[in-house]
């Protein structure tokens, strides 16, 4: 079963912003009958929660706040994902948009409800929305198989029946209570290696702080994954398994946030290492 990913690099806030102005690139032919208005919703959508702020296209890159792109499908298991990071062809901040996903070897066109959906939670990020650790927010991290999301979508899962919210909390628990276990040995491993890393170079030391700042951040989401995870408990407790499920999925998903923060410790060490060598 996949996972299907609503991935964000960072944001950037343009919360003081009358407008945000999008350079979009063209949606293939093919595509625009079926989700030529998903953009246009989608920027409705925030318009309407967020007096004030408004969206606006322009033909020209450089006059862009923002770049929105259409992918044929998702890669490394990203339905969409927002990156503030201007180092890409454009020099700007990207938000793609995917259209289809691979389901038992075979590509698939996604919903116009479910790329809507994906295309509202990017531009949130654009507009420097963080992630929600409410399932059923815009802004959650993940929806399930694309399957799961077309049943859960037409009900709002309180309500969903027909959903074994006791079997989905123990799923979740198991996956957070596995993932969580063996992070604190990791983080204080990082930590370990960070206490002793110095440098000379400016550009070795500022990849060490950038490695300090995920370390701080894999505390962070390590200390709410526990957090949560300690909630859901206590709602096992009282058999309430719809919102233990929520808490255990979130618990879950912050101690996979705490992984990849740790990983990026060690890109960061290998960087500053490897600038360190290089002015020696």
């Amino acid at each position: 079963m996949s996972v299907l990913t609503l991935f964000c690099i960072g944001t950037v806030s343009y919360a003081n912003a009358q407008t945000v102005t999008m350079y979009v690139e063209k949606m293939p032919q093919h595509w625009q009958g079926q989700y030529g208005d998903v953009l246009t919703n989608a920027t409705q959508y925030w318009e309407a929660k967020s007096p004030g702020l408004k969206f606006d296209t322009t033909q020209i890159v450089d006059k862009a706040d923002v770049v929105v792109e259409w992918a044929s499908q998702y890669g490394e298991g990203n339905l969409g994902y927002y990156s503030p990071e201007t180092d890409n062809v454009y020099g700007k901040p990207t938000a793609a948009i995917t259209l289809g996903f691979f389901e038992d070897r075979e590509w698939h066109l996604a919903s116009p409800d479910q790329v809507l959906q994906v295309t509202k939670h990017e531009l949130g990020h654009a507009i420097g929305l963080p992630y929600s650790v409410d399932p059923n927010d815009i802004m959650y991290p993940t929806v399930e198989d694309y399957e799961s999301w077309q049943q859960d979508s037409e009900l709002p899962p309180a309500f969903n029946t027909s959903a074994d919210w006791h079997a989905r909390s123990e799923k979740y628990q198991g996956l957070a209570t596995e993932t969580i276990l063996p992070l604190v040995s990791k983080i204080d491993e990082k930590q370990s290696l960070l206490n002793a890393a110095s440098y000379d170079s400016l550009a070795a030391k500022d990849a060490l702080s950038d490695a300090w700042t995920a370390f701080w951040w894999a505390k962070k989401y390590l200390s709410i994954a526990e957090e949560t995870q300690y909630d859901g408990g206590l709602l096992v407790l009282q058999s309430d398994y719809y919102n233990s499920h929520i808490k255990f999925k979130s618990s879950y998903d912050y101690a996979k946030k705490a992984e990849q923060k740790i990983s990026q410790i060690t890109e960061y060490i290998e960087k500053a290492d490897s600038l360190a060598y290089k002015n020696n």
